[in-house]
């Protein structure tokens, strides 16, 4: 009989790499911020750079964090998230060019990083390097999945007449959830 064990390492890998993926399904503000990011439409590789810019800058912080370099109080940075949110909706609706979106993308993705920082909170046992690489890339393949289910409809919304309507619309309703919870979280 063939015996198979996995090691340690990549079951470890594996399991922060989902947990990475689950946040960010569940994570309805982050979903749309990242539908904010994406309902314009552009070419393939600027949507390319805006996920990965995000995922770089909260990278950084969610590394200084884990490391203590850094820390911020979740009572300052879920109200910077939530104002994230509107600043993107409200782009959508005011700029007509998004040619520098990736590097307002990254900025953001710097406070989402201490963010997500207070969910690993006392997860790591001594070792860092592989759940927070496993973490970041779980929510970057799964930001690359809701691009992937987001993009034809967009293609398809691009279309239509009701294109700009559209976008102003969707902008809208996401703006107002984003100003829902930016007084949520300061009152």
């Amino acid at each position: 009989m063939l015996e198979f064990s996995i090691p340690d390492w990549l079951l470890m890998a594996w399991n922060y790499i989902w947990f990475g993926m689950e946040h960010l399904f569940t994570g309805y503000d982050h979903l749309l911020f990242l539908l904010g990011l994406v309902i314009v439409r552009l070419k393939w590789n600027d949507y390319l750079k805006i996920i990965t810019s995000f995922t770089i800058g909260h990278s950084i912080t969610l590394v200084l964090a884990a490391l203590e370099i850094v820390e911020i109080p979740g009572a300052i940075i879920e109200p910077l998230i939530a104002l994230s949110i509107v600043f993107v909706a409200a782009e959508n609706i005011v700029r007509k060019q998004y040619k520098w979106r990736w590097l307002v993308t990254a900025f953001f993705g710097l406070i989402h990083g201490f963010g997500f920082a207070g969910l690993l909170e006392g997860r790591f046992s001594g070792e860092v390097a592989l759940p927070l690489f496993s973490f970041n890339l779980g929510i970057e393949l799964g930001q690359l999945a809701v691009l992937l289910v987001l993009l034809p409809i967009i293609h398809k919304i691009g279309q239509t007449r009701w294109k700009v309507q559209t976008v102003y619309g969707v902008s809208c309703i996401i703006g107002a959830f984003g100003i829902y919870w930016f007084l949520d979280r300061v009152i």
